[in-house]
């Protein structure tokens, strides 16, 4: 029997064979009437099992004497029925146990082992044993529920203390005064209910009620006050890897205050019955201690990665074997009764204790991988790693995807490859954010040093495990090739840059030869052949052939202005590189009408960036060559009535003509002029892509590399 009513004593739970019914209001027991109970001074006398006790019970309206024999409480029984109690009691030691046994100095260890404590008073003085009638007027096991109710409401204090140090490493002055408030609170917060029960309520069982629930006011004000502590600081903690754990138990933390007030307090405040039996309460909260063991052991918030795995470990195979026991027991009461036996209970123990050997096995391996990756599997990373590298398309991805592979594959923070060069070191490939001193293992090929592999340890590991480190040099010692070739790859493409660009320095000087020295002196040669030939007179023999001499001077002119073009169009130097293809493309559409005013011509439009940065000479002559001879082929071959340029620069400079004429022939002779571009955006490093588009049209699509930074 439970005091639950305000105001009124009402069995709701009763044994085989009591001859109490659910429902019965208590009015006195062995002639106390509980409305005039004492409310400083509850229980009396002590009893013990086999005392029979007069009960005076109203029941369907009616007065009646009942003889009453006290049963010995049924511990195991009650433990069963409040399995949830037990776990979270077990979840509750396992975690602070762990954490203090590795970290004893930290302030969030302390503020662990202090909410286990506290928790252990409440559910051992509280949890498993209700408060019954009797305890009222008799014996001192009022004083037992008392106590552990008391250490329910200082275990929200308790949870603040673990808000308030999470995650620091040294308490403030100030934090010392919140953390005591912390655990003061509860206490002020009964002594107003107190207070508000003396003015509200004159009936002694009324007040009663207030007395037996100091938790209640603590409810209402302590789960909005750890949620704002949990708020601010992960505000406050913008990028650091404590984040996301502060994430976790305010979630935790959440969800537990808000199923339980929905279950359990706003019903029994309302209609006085829970939604779900009280054995059930704890169940919610068993995120909690879940949450702060997954944040440690996920985001090595106190670096008891090993520790704290092997308790989640061993948690859940105890849960595990609650659970098969509790299903086993009542299979078995469902279909052949009750049981009784010791020796047949000590069987199916033995039996989950067998079974769980190799379920420990497969659970212990099933969350390493999930927390560690594959660490323990070396072979399985470099198998993985060699399947994403034989679908990589070029040399210059390979690096990035070995880093992304295998800080994956061991759920690394931090992973980089160096390539060393010429006594000095570049980094190539990069995933995740550095954690304090990275480890560094070398690459080596044929016995050179060709790199190094960085890698960022785990929150504040001094160094890396065994496991990490024998699957890390799996890795390395077949990512030596791999780092030679992209090396190689690396030099071969920046001694191809800087051919290009010495070939376009001596374009321009051969250029600015011709057109500051070999020019003018041409042009004065041809004016003296124009005066010699006046002087001796155009008809005269001598006259004819000077005017030869000259026609011929002035085609070599010609022909010197044309190779001086096609080294350099002179049109990028003087108005740059997006102007010059408008003039260019406007004098095409121009012409492609031939003078005919029924004639529409090409339109071209140019889709390009406002502002353009400064290209190396060798990209923006490949630019301009590229779209001019696609556009040049829009207008002899496409039939197009339109034609779209597009530029657009991000890493790279990206170039795209789209006409809507007929396409491709099906054989094409590869023509000189789409040799040209693929060779132009080849020698850069580029590609040059001439495809056939699916509803008519060609579309040129060229890609020309930028210099990277360090390049």
């Amino acid at each position: 029997m439970s005091a639950v009513s305000i105001g009124h004593i009402i069995v709701s739970d009763i044994e085989p064979g009591s001859v109490l019914r659910l429902g019965d209001e208590v009015i006195a027991i062995d002639g106390q009437r509980l409305a005039e109970l004492p409310v400083e001074r509850p229980g009396g006398a002590r009893t013990q099992a086999g005392d029979v006790l007069s009960y005076l019970v109203e029941r369907d309206g009616q007065a009646l004497t009942l003889r009453v024999t006290l049963q010995q409480f049924p511990i195991l029984r009650a433990m069963g029925e409040w399995w949830p109690m037990v776990v979270v009691a077990a979840l509750l030691v396992a975690t602070s146990v762990t954490v203090f046994w590795a970290r004893p100095r930290d302030p969030a260890a302390h503020a662990t082992l202090l909410t286990s404590a506290v928790g252990i008073v409440a559910i051992t003085g509280a949890g498993f044993f209700p408060l019954m009638a009797v305890d009222l007027v008799a014996g001192d096991q009022f004083w037992r529920h008392y106590t552990g109710q008391v250490a329910f409401a200082m275990l929200w204090g308790a949870v603040l203390h673990f808000a308030v140090a999470f995650p620091a490493t040294t308490i403030t002055r100030r934090q010392k005064w919140l953390i005591a408030g912390g655990y003061a609170g509860p206490l002020v917060l009964y002594g107003l209910l107190w207070l508000v029960t003396l003015v509200v309520y004159s009936e002694p069982l009324e007040r009663v009620h207030a007395l037996v629930v100091p938790v209640l006011p603590a409810l209402f004000v302590y789960p909005p006050l750890i949620a704002t502590v949990l708020v601010r600081k992960y505000l406050g903690l913008r990028g650091e890897p404590t984040r996301r754990p502060i994430l976790w138990l305010l979630v935790a933390l959440l969800a537990s205050v808000v199923a339980y007030f929905t279950i359990w307090v706003v019903p029994v405040l309302a209609t006085g019955s829970p939604l779900v039996p009280y054995e059930m309460q704890a169940l919610p909260f068993m995120a909690v201690p879940i949450a702060m063991s997954a944040a440690v052991l996920r985001y090595r918030a106190l670096n008891v990665e090993v520790a704290v795995s092997r308790m989640v470990v061993y948690g859940a195979l105890t849960i595990g074997a609650i659970g098969v026991y509790v299903g086993v027991v009542s299979a078995w009461t469902a279909l052949f009764g009750p049981v009784t036996s010791v020796w047949w209970q000590a069987v199916v123990v033995a039996g989950i204790a067998v079974l769980s050997q190799p379920v420990r096995r497969r659970l212990q391996a099933l969350i390493n991988r999930r927390l560690y990756g594959d660490r323990d599997d070396p072979y399985r990373v470099v198998s993985a790693l060699a399947s994403r590298l034989e679908n990589t398309p070029t040399a210059a991805t390979m690096l990035p995807e070995i880093v992304d592979t295998v800080s994956a594959a061991l759920r690394l923070p931090y992973m980089a490859i160096e390539i060393q060069a010429r006594g000095r070191s570049e980094t190539a490939a990069t995933v995740g954010v550095p954690t304090g001193e990275p480890h560094r293992m070398p690459l080596t090929f044929h016995g050179e040093r060709v790199g190094a592999l960085v890698v960022g340890r785990r929150s504040a590991q001094r160094e890396l495990t065994r496991p990490d480190r024998i699957a890390l040099a799996e890795v390395a010692r077949h990512a030596g090739a791999a780092v030679y070739t992209a090396r190689l790859t690396r030099d071969l493409r920046r001694s191809r840059d800087r051919l290009v660009r010495a070939r376009e320095m001596e374009r321009r000087r051969i250029l600015h030869e011709l057109h500051d020295g070999v020019g003018p002196t041409l042009a004065a040669v041809a004016l003296g052949l124009d005066v010699s030939r006046r002087t001796v007179g155009d008809t005269s023999p001598t006259g004819e052939l000077l005017g030869r001499l000259r026609d011929e001077l002035q085609a070599a002119i010609v022909e010197i202005r044309r190779l001086a073009h096609g080294l350099r169009p002179p049109v990028l130097d003087r108005i740059g590189l997006i102007p010059a293809i408008r003039e260019y493309a406007g004098a095409l559409a121009s012409r492609t009408g031939g003078g005919d005013a029924s004639a529409a011509g090409v339109t071209i439009v140019l889709e390009v960036p406002s502002a353009m940065p400064k290209l190396p000479a060798p990209v923006d002559v490949a630019a301009y060559r590229i779209i001019c001879e696609a556009l040049t082929n829009v207008t002899r071959h496409a039939a197009a009535s339109s034609c779209a340029v597009r530029l657009w620069v991000d890493d790279d400079l990206h170039i795209e003509v789209v006409d809507d004429g007929v396409g491709l022939p099906t054989v094409t002779n590869g023509g000189v002029g789409l040799s040209s571009m693929r060779e132009r955006a080849t020698e850069l490093g580029g590609e040059c892509l001439v495809e056939a588009e699916s509803e008519g049209g060609t579309r040129v699509f060229a890609t020309l590399p930028l210099p990277k930074e360090g390049a």
